[in-house]
């Protein structure tokens, strides 16, 4: 008799062997927060994958591999890393890694009395008890901070690194931020693999798992500009869960690049509940090979006279996949909203696959503006022919017009040399696609 045929995976099945109680047991042992653990832990077992009917055809989990991974702990003190670590022009560092995490505060930060403390096992994860992915983080999650400006302005960036684990390994991390009032701070954060032990042949599957939070709370009057580059090996699974809770006349203003990682879902969740508060958020996705990314942002305006101006745009090129979805809502409470909510999508190849899904839940008819767009498709052959008519080549005029469509999210991260950086990846992997594309071109032919 032939052996058993393995079960065959679902699209929104994610079978980790250490989600179990055993596990939140010991993790509530060392990190504390047994009962939020207990909590998430339930919910993770009893919640769908994707609980919102508009977005369900939109799952697929099936390059995971991560049934046999192990779920790391990392020491929960924080390390001292040397001054020269620290970056040019950065107030602070933060490095998280599976070895744990440290930090360098500059003379800025010092005097501002900025504080990076461990996270206390007690700190509820808002969102765990309605989403998978964050419940999976609230239960399981082993290594968390606590970053801290009371008061005062830090002009320079705090730059937060987050390493991806090796393959076979896990890593579940929290980063908690709050700014009190009218204070005003500037994020940096880079998400990074060391690709030189990692399998990032186009196709793999993937192996290793890093799932983030990013819990924001501003208090009246702060502002925060936040920039987060992903760039990780793909080979890895990168879960990232945001959540942003907004006092009266609170400002954020998020830039986000999501490059690499085999499977990408991620969620952003802004909480406009104070009045007179803005977000301003510009996101780029660019997939290739057999990427997928699948990004969600839902915006609460919650508050009166509130302000939502949410952008993405994704390049999809190979067999990638590309799920962009946004839901905006207004309650009654949500007087004199101005929200504009925009995902478009291009399309480099034939086989590339990309979905913009934005939704509007109004239930306030007081809005000053209450928008939204959404486009996929590929290349514009009129642009085309007419940067060919200035002289430029047909591969010169495609990279031209790729890079141009880019540009107000690099634009708007908060470092000139962050920008400059971002261009040369965003050059580097559009030459690769484009390579790509050639080389099968001519093997068809």
């Amino acid at each position: 008799m032939s052996a058993a045929t393995p079960a065959r995976r679902g699209l929104a099945d994610l079978p980790l062997g250490w989600a179990t109680e055993g596990e939140v047991a010991r993790l509530a042992g060392i990190l504390g927060g047994g009962d939020a653990r207990a909590a998430a832990h339930a919910a993770f077992h009893a919640l769908p994958t994707e609980s919102n009917l508009l977005f369900t055809g939109y799952v697929d989990l099936r390059s995971a591999e991560l049934q046999e991974s192990t779920l790391l702990t990392p020491p929960a003190t924080i390390g001292e890393l040397p001054a020269s670590d620290l970056p040019d022009g950065a107030a602070a560092l933060i490095h998280i890694s599976a070895r744990g995490v440290a930090t360098h505060l500059g003379a800025e930060a010092r005097a501002a009395g900025l504080t990076v403390e461990p996270l206390a096992g007690e700190t509820p994860l808002a969102g765990a008890e309605g989403d998978r992915m964050t419940a999976l983080i609230g239960a399981y999650w082993g290594s968390g901070i606590q970053i801290t400006l009371a008061r005062g302005v830090i002009a320079a960036p705090i730059v937060i690194k987050v390493e991806s684990p090796a393959q076979g390994e896990a890593l579940l991390t929290r980063i908690a931020v709050t700014l009190g009032e009218n204070t005003s701070a500037t994020i940096s954060e880079e998400v990074i693999g060391s690709s030189a032990v990692s399998n990032t042949r186009t196709g793999a599957t993937a192996g290793a798992l890093l799932a983030t939070t990013s819990e924001v709370t501003l208090g009246k009057g702060a502002r925060l500009r936040l920039a987060s580059i992903q760039e990780l090996p793909e080979d890895v699974v990168y879960l990232p869960v945001r959540r942003h809770d907004f006092g009266a006349n609170a400002e954020l203003q998020i830039a986000a690049a999501q490059i690499g990682a085999r499977l990408v879902r991620g969620r952003i969740d802004h909480q406009l509940t104070g009045n007179g508060s803005k977000v301003r958020q510009v996101e780029v996705l660019f997939a290739g090979g057999e990427q997928l990314h699948d990004l969600t942002t839902y915006s609460l305006h919650a508050g009166e006279k509130t302000v939502g101006d949410l952008l993405a745009k994704g390049i999809f090129a190979g067999k990638a996949r590309g799920f962009v979805k946004g839901v905006t809502t207004i309650p009654r409470s949500g007087r004199g909203t101005n929200s504009y909510l925009g995902e478009f999508g291009m399309l480099l190849s034939k086989t590339a696959r990309s979905v913009a899904i934005p939704s509007l839940w109004i239930d306030q008819p007081d809005c000053e503006r209450a928008a939204h767009g959404s486009s996929v498709g590929p290349i514009d052959q009129n642009q085309i022919f007419y940067l060919r008519t200035r002289g430029l080549t047909e591969a010169e005029a495609r990279r031209t017009i790729v890079m141009g469509y880019l540009e107000p999210v690099v634009a708007a991260l908060p470092l000139e040399e962050e920008a400059d950086r971002l261009r040369e990846v965003l050059a580097t992997k559009l030459d690769s696609a484009f390579a790509a594309q050639s080389a099968a071109a001519a093997s068809a032919a």
